[in-house]
């Protein structure tokens, strides 16, 4: 099959998520039980004295660990059919290879993401109800003084600090500098579709270790490109505040560079990712997904 068909793209992820459904049901459980110990264990052992550093401290965890764990499962796009016998399975499914290796990435992409996002959800709401109904925790509240003035209980959700700080920040300033902006946003967007290719291509190459290989050629690169800045005395956003607002907002050469770069390599980083996947046999090296010899 050579065509693409939305039909039996669906078919192909339906299947995907029924031979994993056991396994994502027990996941998610799991996660929600540990996501409530780790809260209670977070605030005995921090000795947290206010809601309003309580779900500070939860939001800062909660999106470092959320963030580390999504990596992880988009570097596990072939790891579910690395077996023989599920290999065997998947091989022989009536599907293109563009819609097998589709499904894969949106199961591991995005449902399990989902998956983990609802596990930090219900395991924060557990955390929640235990704190209205028992102990200490139900009377004590604090109050951050804003526009509009907001509450914090100690039954309150720590889920929007969490996606606060997983979110990127739009300057609010009368200096607007739209191209700034606009290229802050863009440079953010290509970052992370570069990490997401570099996780894919990793984790359709290599049988083992493709998360951290994958983070250490993150980390050489973003090392190797810090160091050319440093070398050529470069900056890629540079701002000045005074009086309580910006008065110079520029952009450096770096941020277009990154915003032109990183998109090329991302797309090279998924066609390979392809190619390698469309080269899947039943037998393969011990350490990759691909035979350079036979090429």
């Amino acid at each position: 099959m050579n065509t693409f068909s939305f039909n039996r793209f669906g078919k192909m992820l339906r299947w995907v998520l029924s031979v994993n459904q056991r396994r994502i049901l027990y996941a998610i459980a799991a996660s929600v039980v540990g996501v409530f110990i780790a809260e209670m264990i977070l605030l005995r052992m921090s000795g947290l004295d206010s809601p309003f550093r309580m779900l500070n401290q939860y939001g800062d965890v909660g999106a470092a660990v959320f963030a580390v764990t999504s990596l992880i499962l988009v570097s596990t796009i072939v790891s579910g059919v690395n077996e023989k016998r599920k290999r065997e399975a998947f091989l022989m499914l009536p599907a293109s290879n563009l819609e097998k290796f589709l499904a894969l990435m949106t199961y591991t992409s995005v449902v399990c993401v989902l998956g983990v996002f609802l596990a930090f959800v219900l395991g924060d709401s557990l955390r929640m109800a235990w704190f209205w109904m028992s102990g200490p925790y139900t009377e004590a509240k604090v109050s951050y003084i804003g526009n509009p003035t907001e509450y914090y209980y100690w039954w309150s959700s720590a889920i929007p600090e969490m996606v606060n700080r997983l979110s990127p920040h739009v300057q609010d300033t009368f200096s607007y500098n739209w191209l700034y902006e606009v290229m802050n946003i863009v440079v953010l967007a290509a970052i992370a579709v570069w990490t997401h290719s570099l996780l894919i291509i990793g984790g359709t190459l290599l049988r083992k270790y493709s998360f951290v290989i994958s983070c250490i050629v993150f980390i050489v690169f973003w090392v190797a490109f810090g160091k050319t800045m440093q070398y050529f005395e470069l900056s890629m956003f540079t701002s000045t505040w005074e009086n309580g607002e910006y008065v110079a907002m520029e952009v450096g050469i770096p941020a277009y560079i990154l915003a032109v770069l990183l998109p090329l390599f991302a797309v090279f980083n998924y066609w390979a990712s392809f190619r390698i996947f469309k080269n899947l046999q039943l037998i393969t090296n011990k350490w990759t997904n691909y035979d350079f010899h036979k090429r």
